[in-house]
């Protein structure tokens, strides 16, 4: 494989038949409430796979800086309760990840990692990514995977990412941003969107006509990752309940992309998206020690 970044444009290349991608966000690996049990079995998934890992935003919480409003000791696992607190978190996720070193693609920051790198100024995907030695991209960006078979290109698929904006969109779940995006970019085959905890997969029709005259129909796949934060609890405390919040699913989703063939205009791409239900874990066992989710 071979991957080059020039701007907001990550290129990679394959010397394969086919791409296996694992797609996910949000894991807010340091928080109470991240279902690590669920994340790992879906990273030996992506192993068993062969497939390669995209995080696209938020892997870590981050929310108990000495510098950050939302500071809470008791949503934060307790070995990082410490002076050193995003210096150990960035360590121990890389010794918890470096099993997967190898199939690990890229990483990109969210909203929590870029809140911490204006009030601490350390940016934490960054560092996790030179660690691991994979990419590290933007909050939004392109990722452009091309097959090369016997020396030459057979296809290349367009994937946008962009972690989020906005509130949850407790009504449609965020799909209407799906027809504002296949708007404003034609050219992705694929929209990869997270932050709201929701989950879709939406392919859309699109009607086509080459540069040559040739009248054909393709797929836009838009996706939204749900990643494997626990807010809601069992429902009976918290911010997410008091704010009127709903559990979530939890997840991402692989993407296979296969090289072109005969008269195809588009490499067949498959989707499917990955989903698991969240288990309802109390915020209130223990009123100074918090929440500790039993994943290890």
């Amino acid at each position: 494989m071979i991957a080059t970044q020039k701007g907001a444009v990550t290129s990679v290349t394959v010397d394969e038949g086919l791409v296996k991608l694992f797609i996910t966000s949000d894991v807010h690996f340091d928080s109470a409430f991240c279902n690590r049990k669920v994340f790992f079995q879906d990273m030996e998934e992506a192993l068993k796979q062969k497939s390669k890992v995209c995080i696209f935003g938020d892997f870590f919480d981050a929310m108990n800086g000495r510098f950050d409003p939302r500071r809470d000791m008791s949503m934060l696992r307790p070995e990082y309760r410490r002076a050193d607190y995003y210096d150990f978190v960035v360590n121990d996720a890389y010794e918890k990840l470096k099993k997967y070193k190898n199939n690990i693609l890229i990483i990109t920051p969210g909203n929590h990692e870029l809140a911490v790198l204006k009030n601490a100024n350390t940016y934490l995907s960054d560092r996790l990514s030179k660690m691991l030695g994979c990419l590290h991209g933007g909050y939004g960006g392109w990722l452009k995977v091309m097959i090369k078979v016997n020396s030459e290109i057979r296809g290349s698929v367009n994937i946008k990412y962009f972690h989020g904006s906005g509130g949850e969109a407790p009504v449609t779940r965020g799909a209407i941003q799906t027809n504002r995006q296949a708007v404003y970019l034609p050219d992705a085959d694929i929209v990869v969107n997270g932050h709201s905890h929701n989950a879709y997969w939406i392919p859309i029709q699109r009607e086509r006509i080459t540069q040559n005259g040739i009248h054909y129909f393709d797929t836009q796949h838009h996706v939204r990752t749900p990643g494997y934060m626990q807010a809601y609890g069992d429902g009976t405390t918290g911010w997410e309940v008091t704010r009127g919040g709903v559990p979530k699913p939890l997840g991402g989703c692989f993407v296979t992309i296969k090289r072109l063939s005969g008269d195809a205009k588009q490499c067949p791409i498959e989707v499917q998206p990955v989903t698991h239900s969240a288990d309802p874990i109390s915020a209130v066992d223990d009123l100074f020690q918090g929440t500790v989710y039993p994943q290890e």
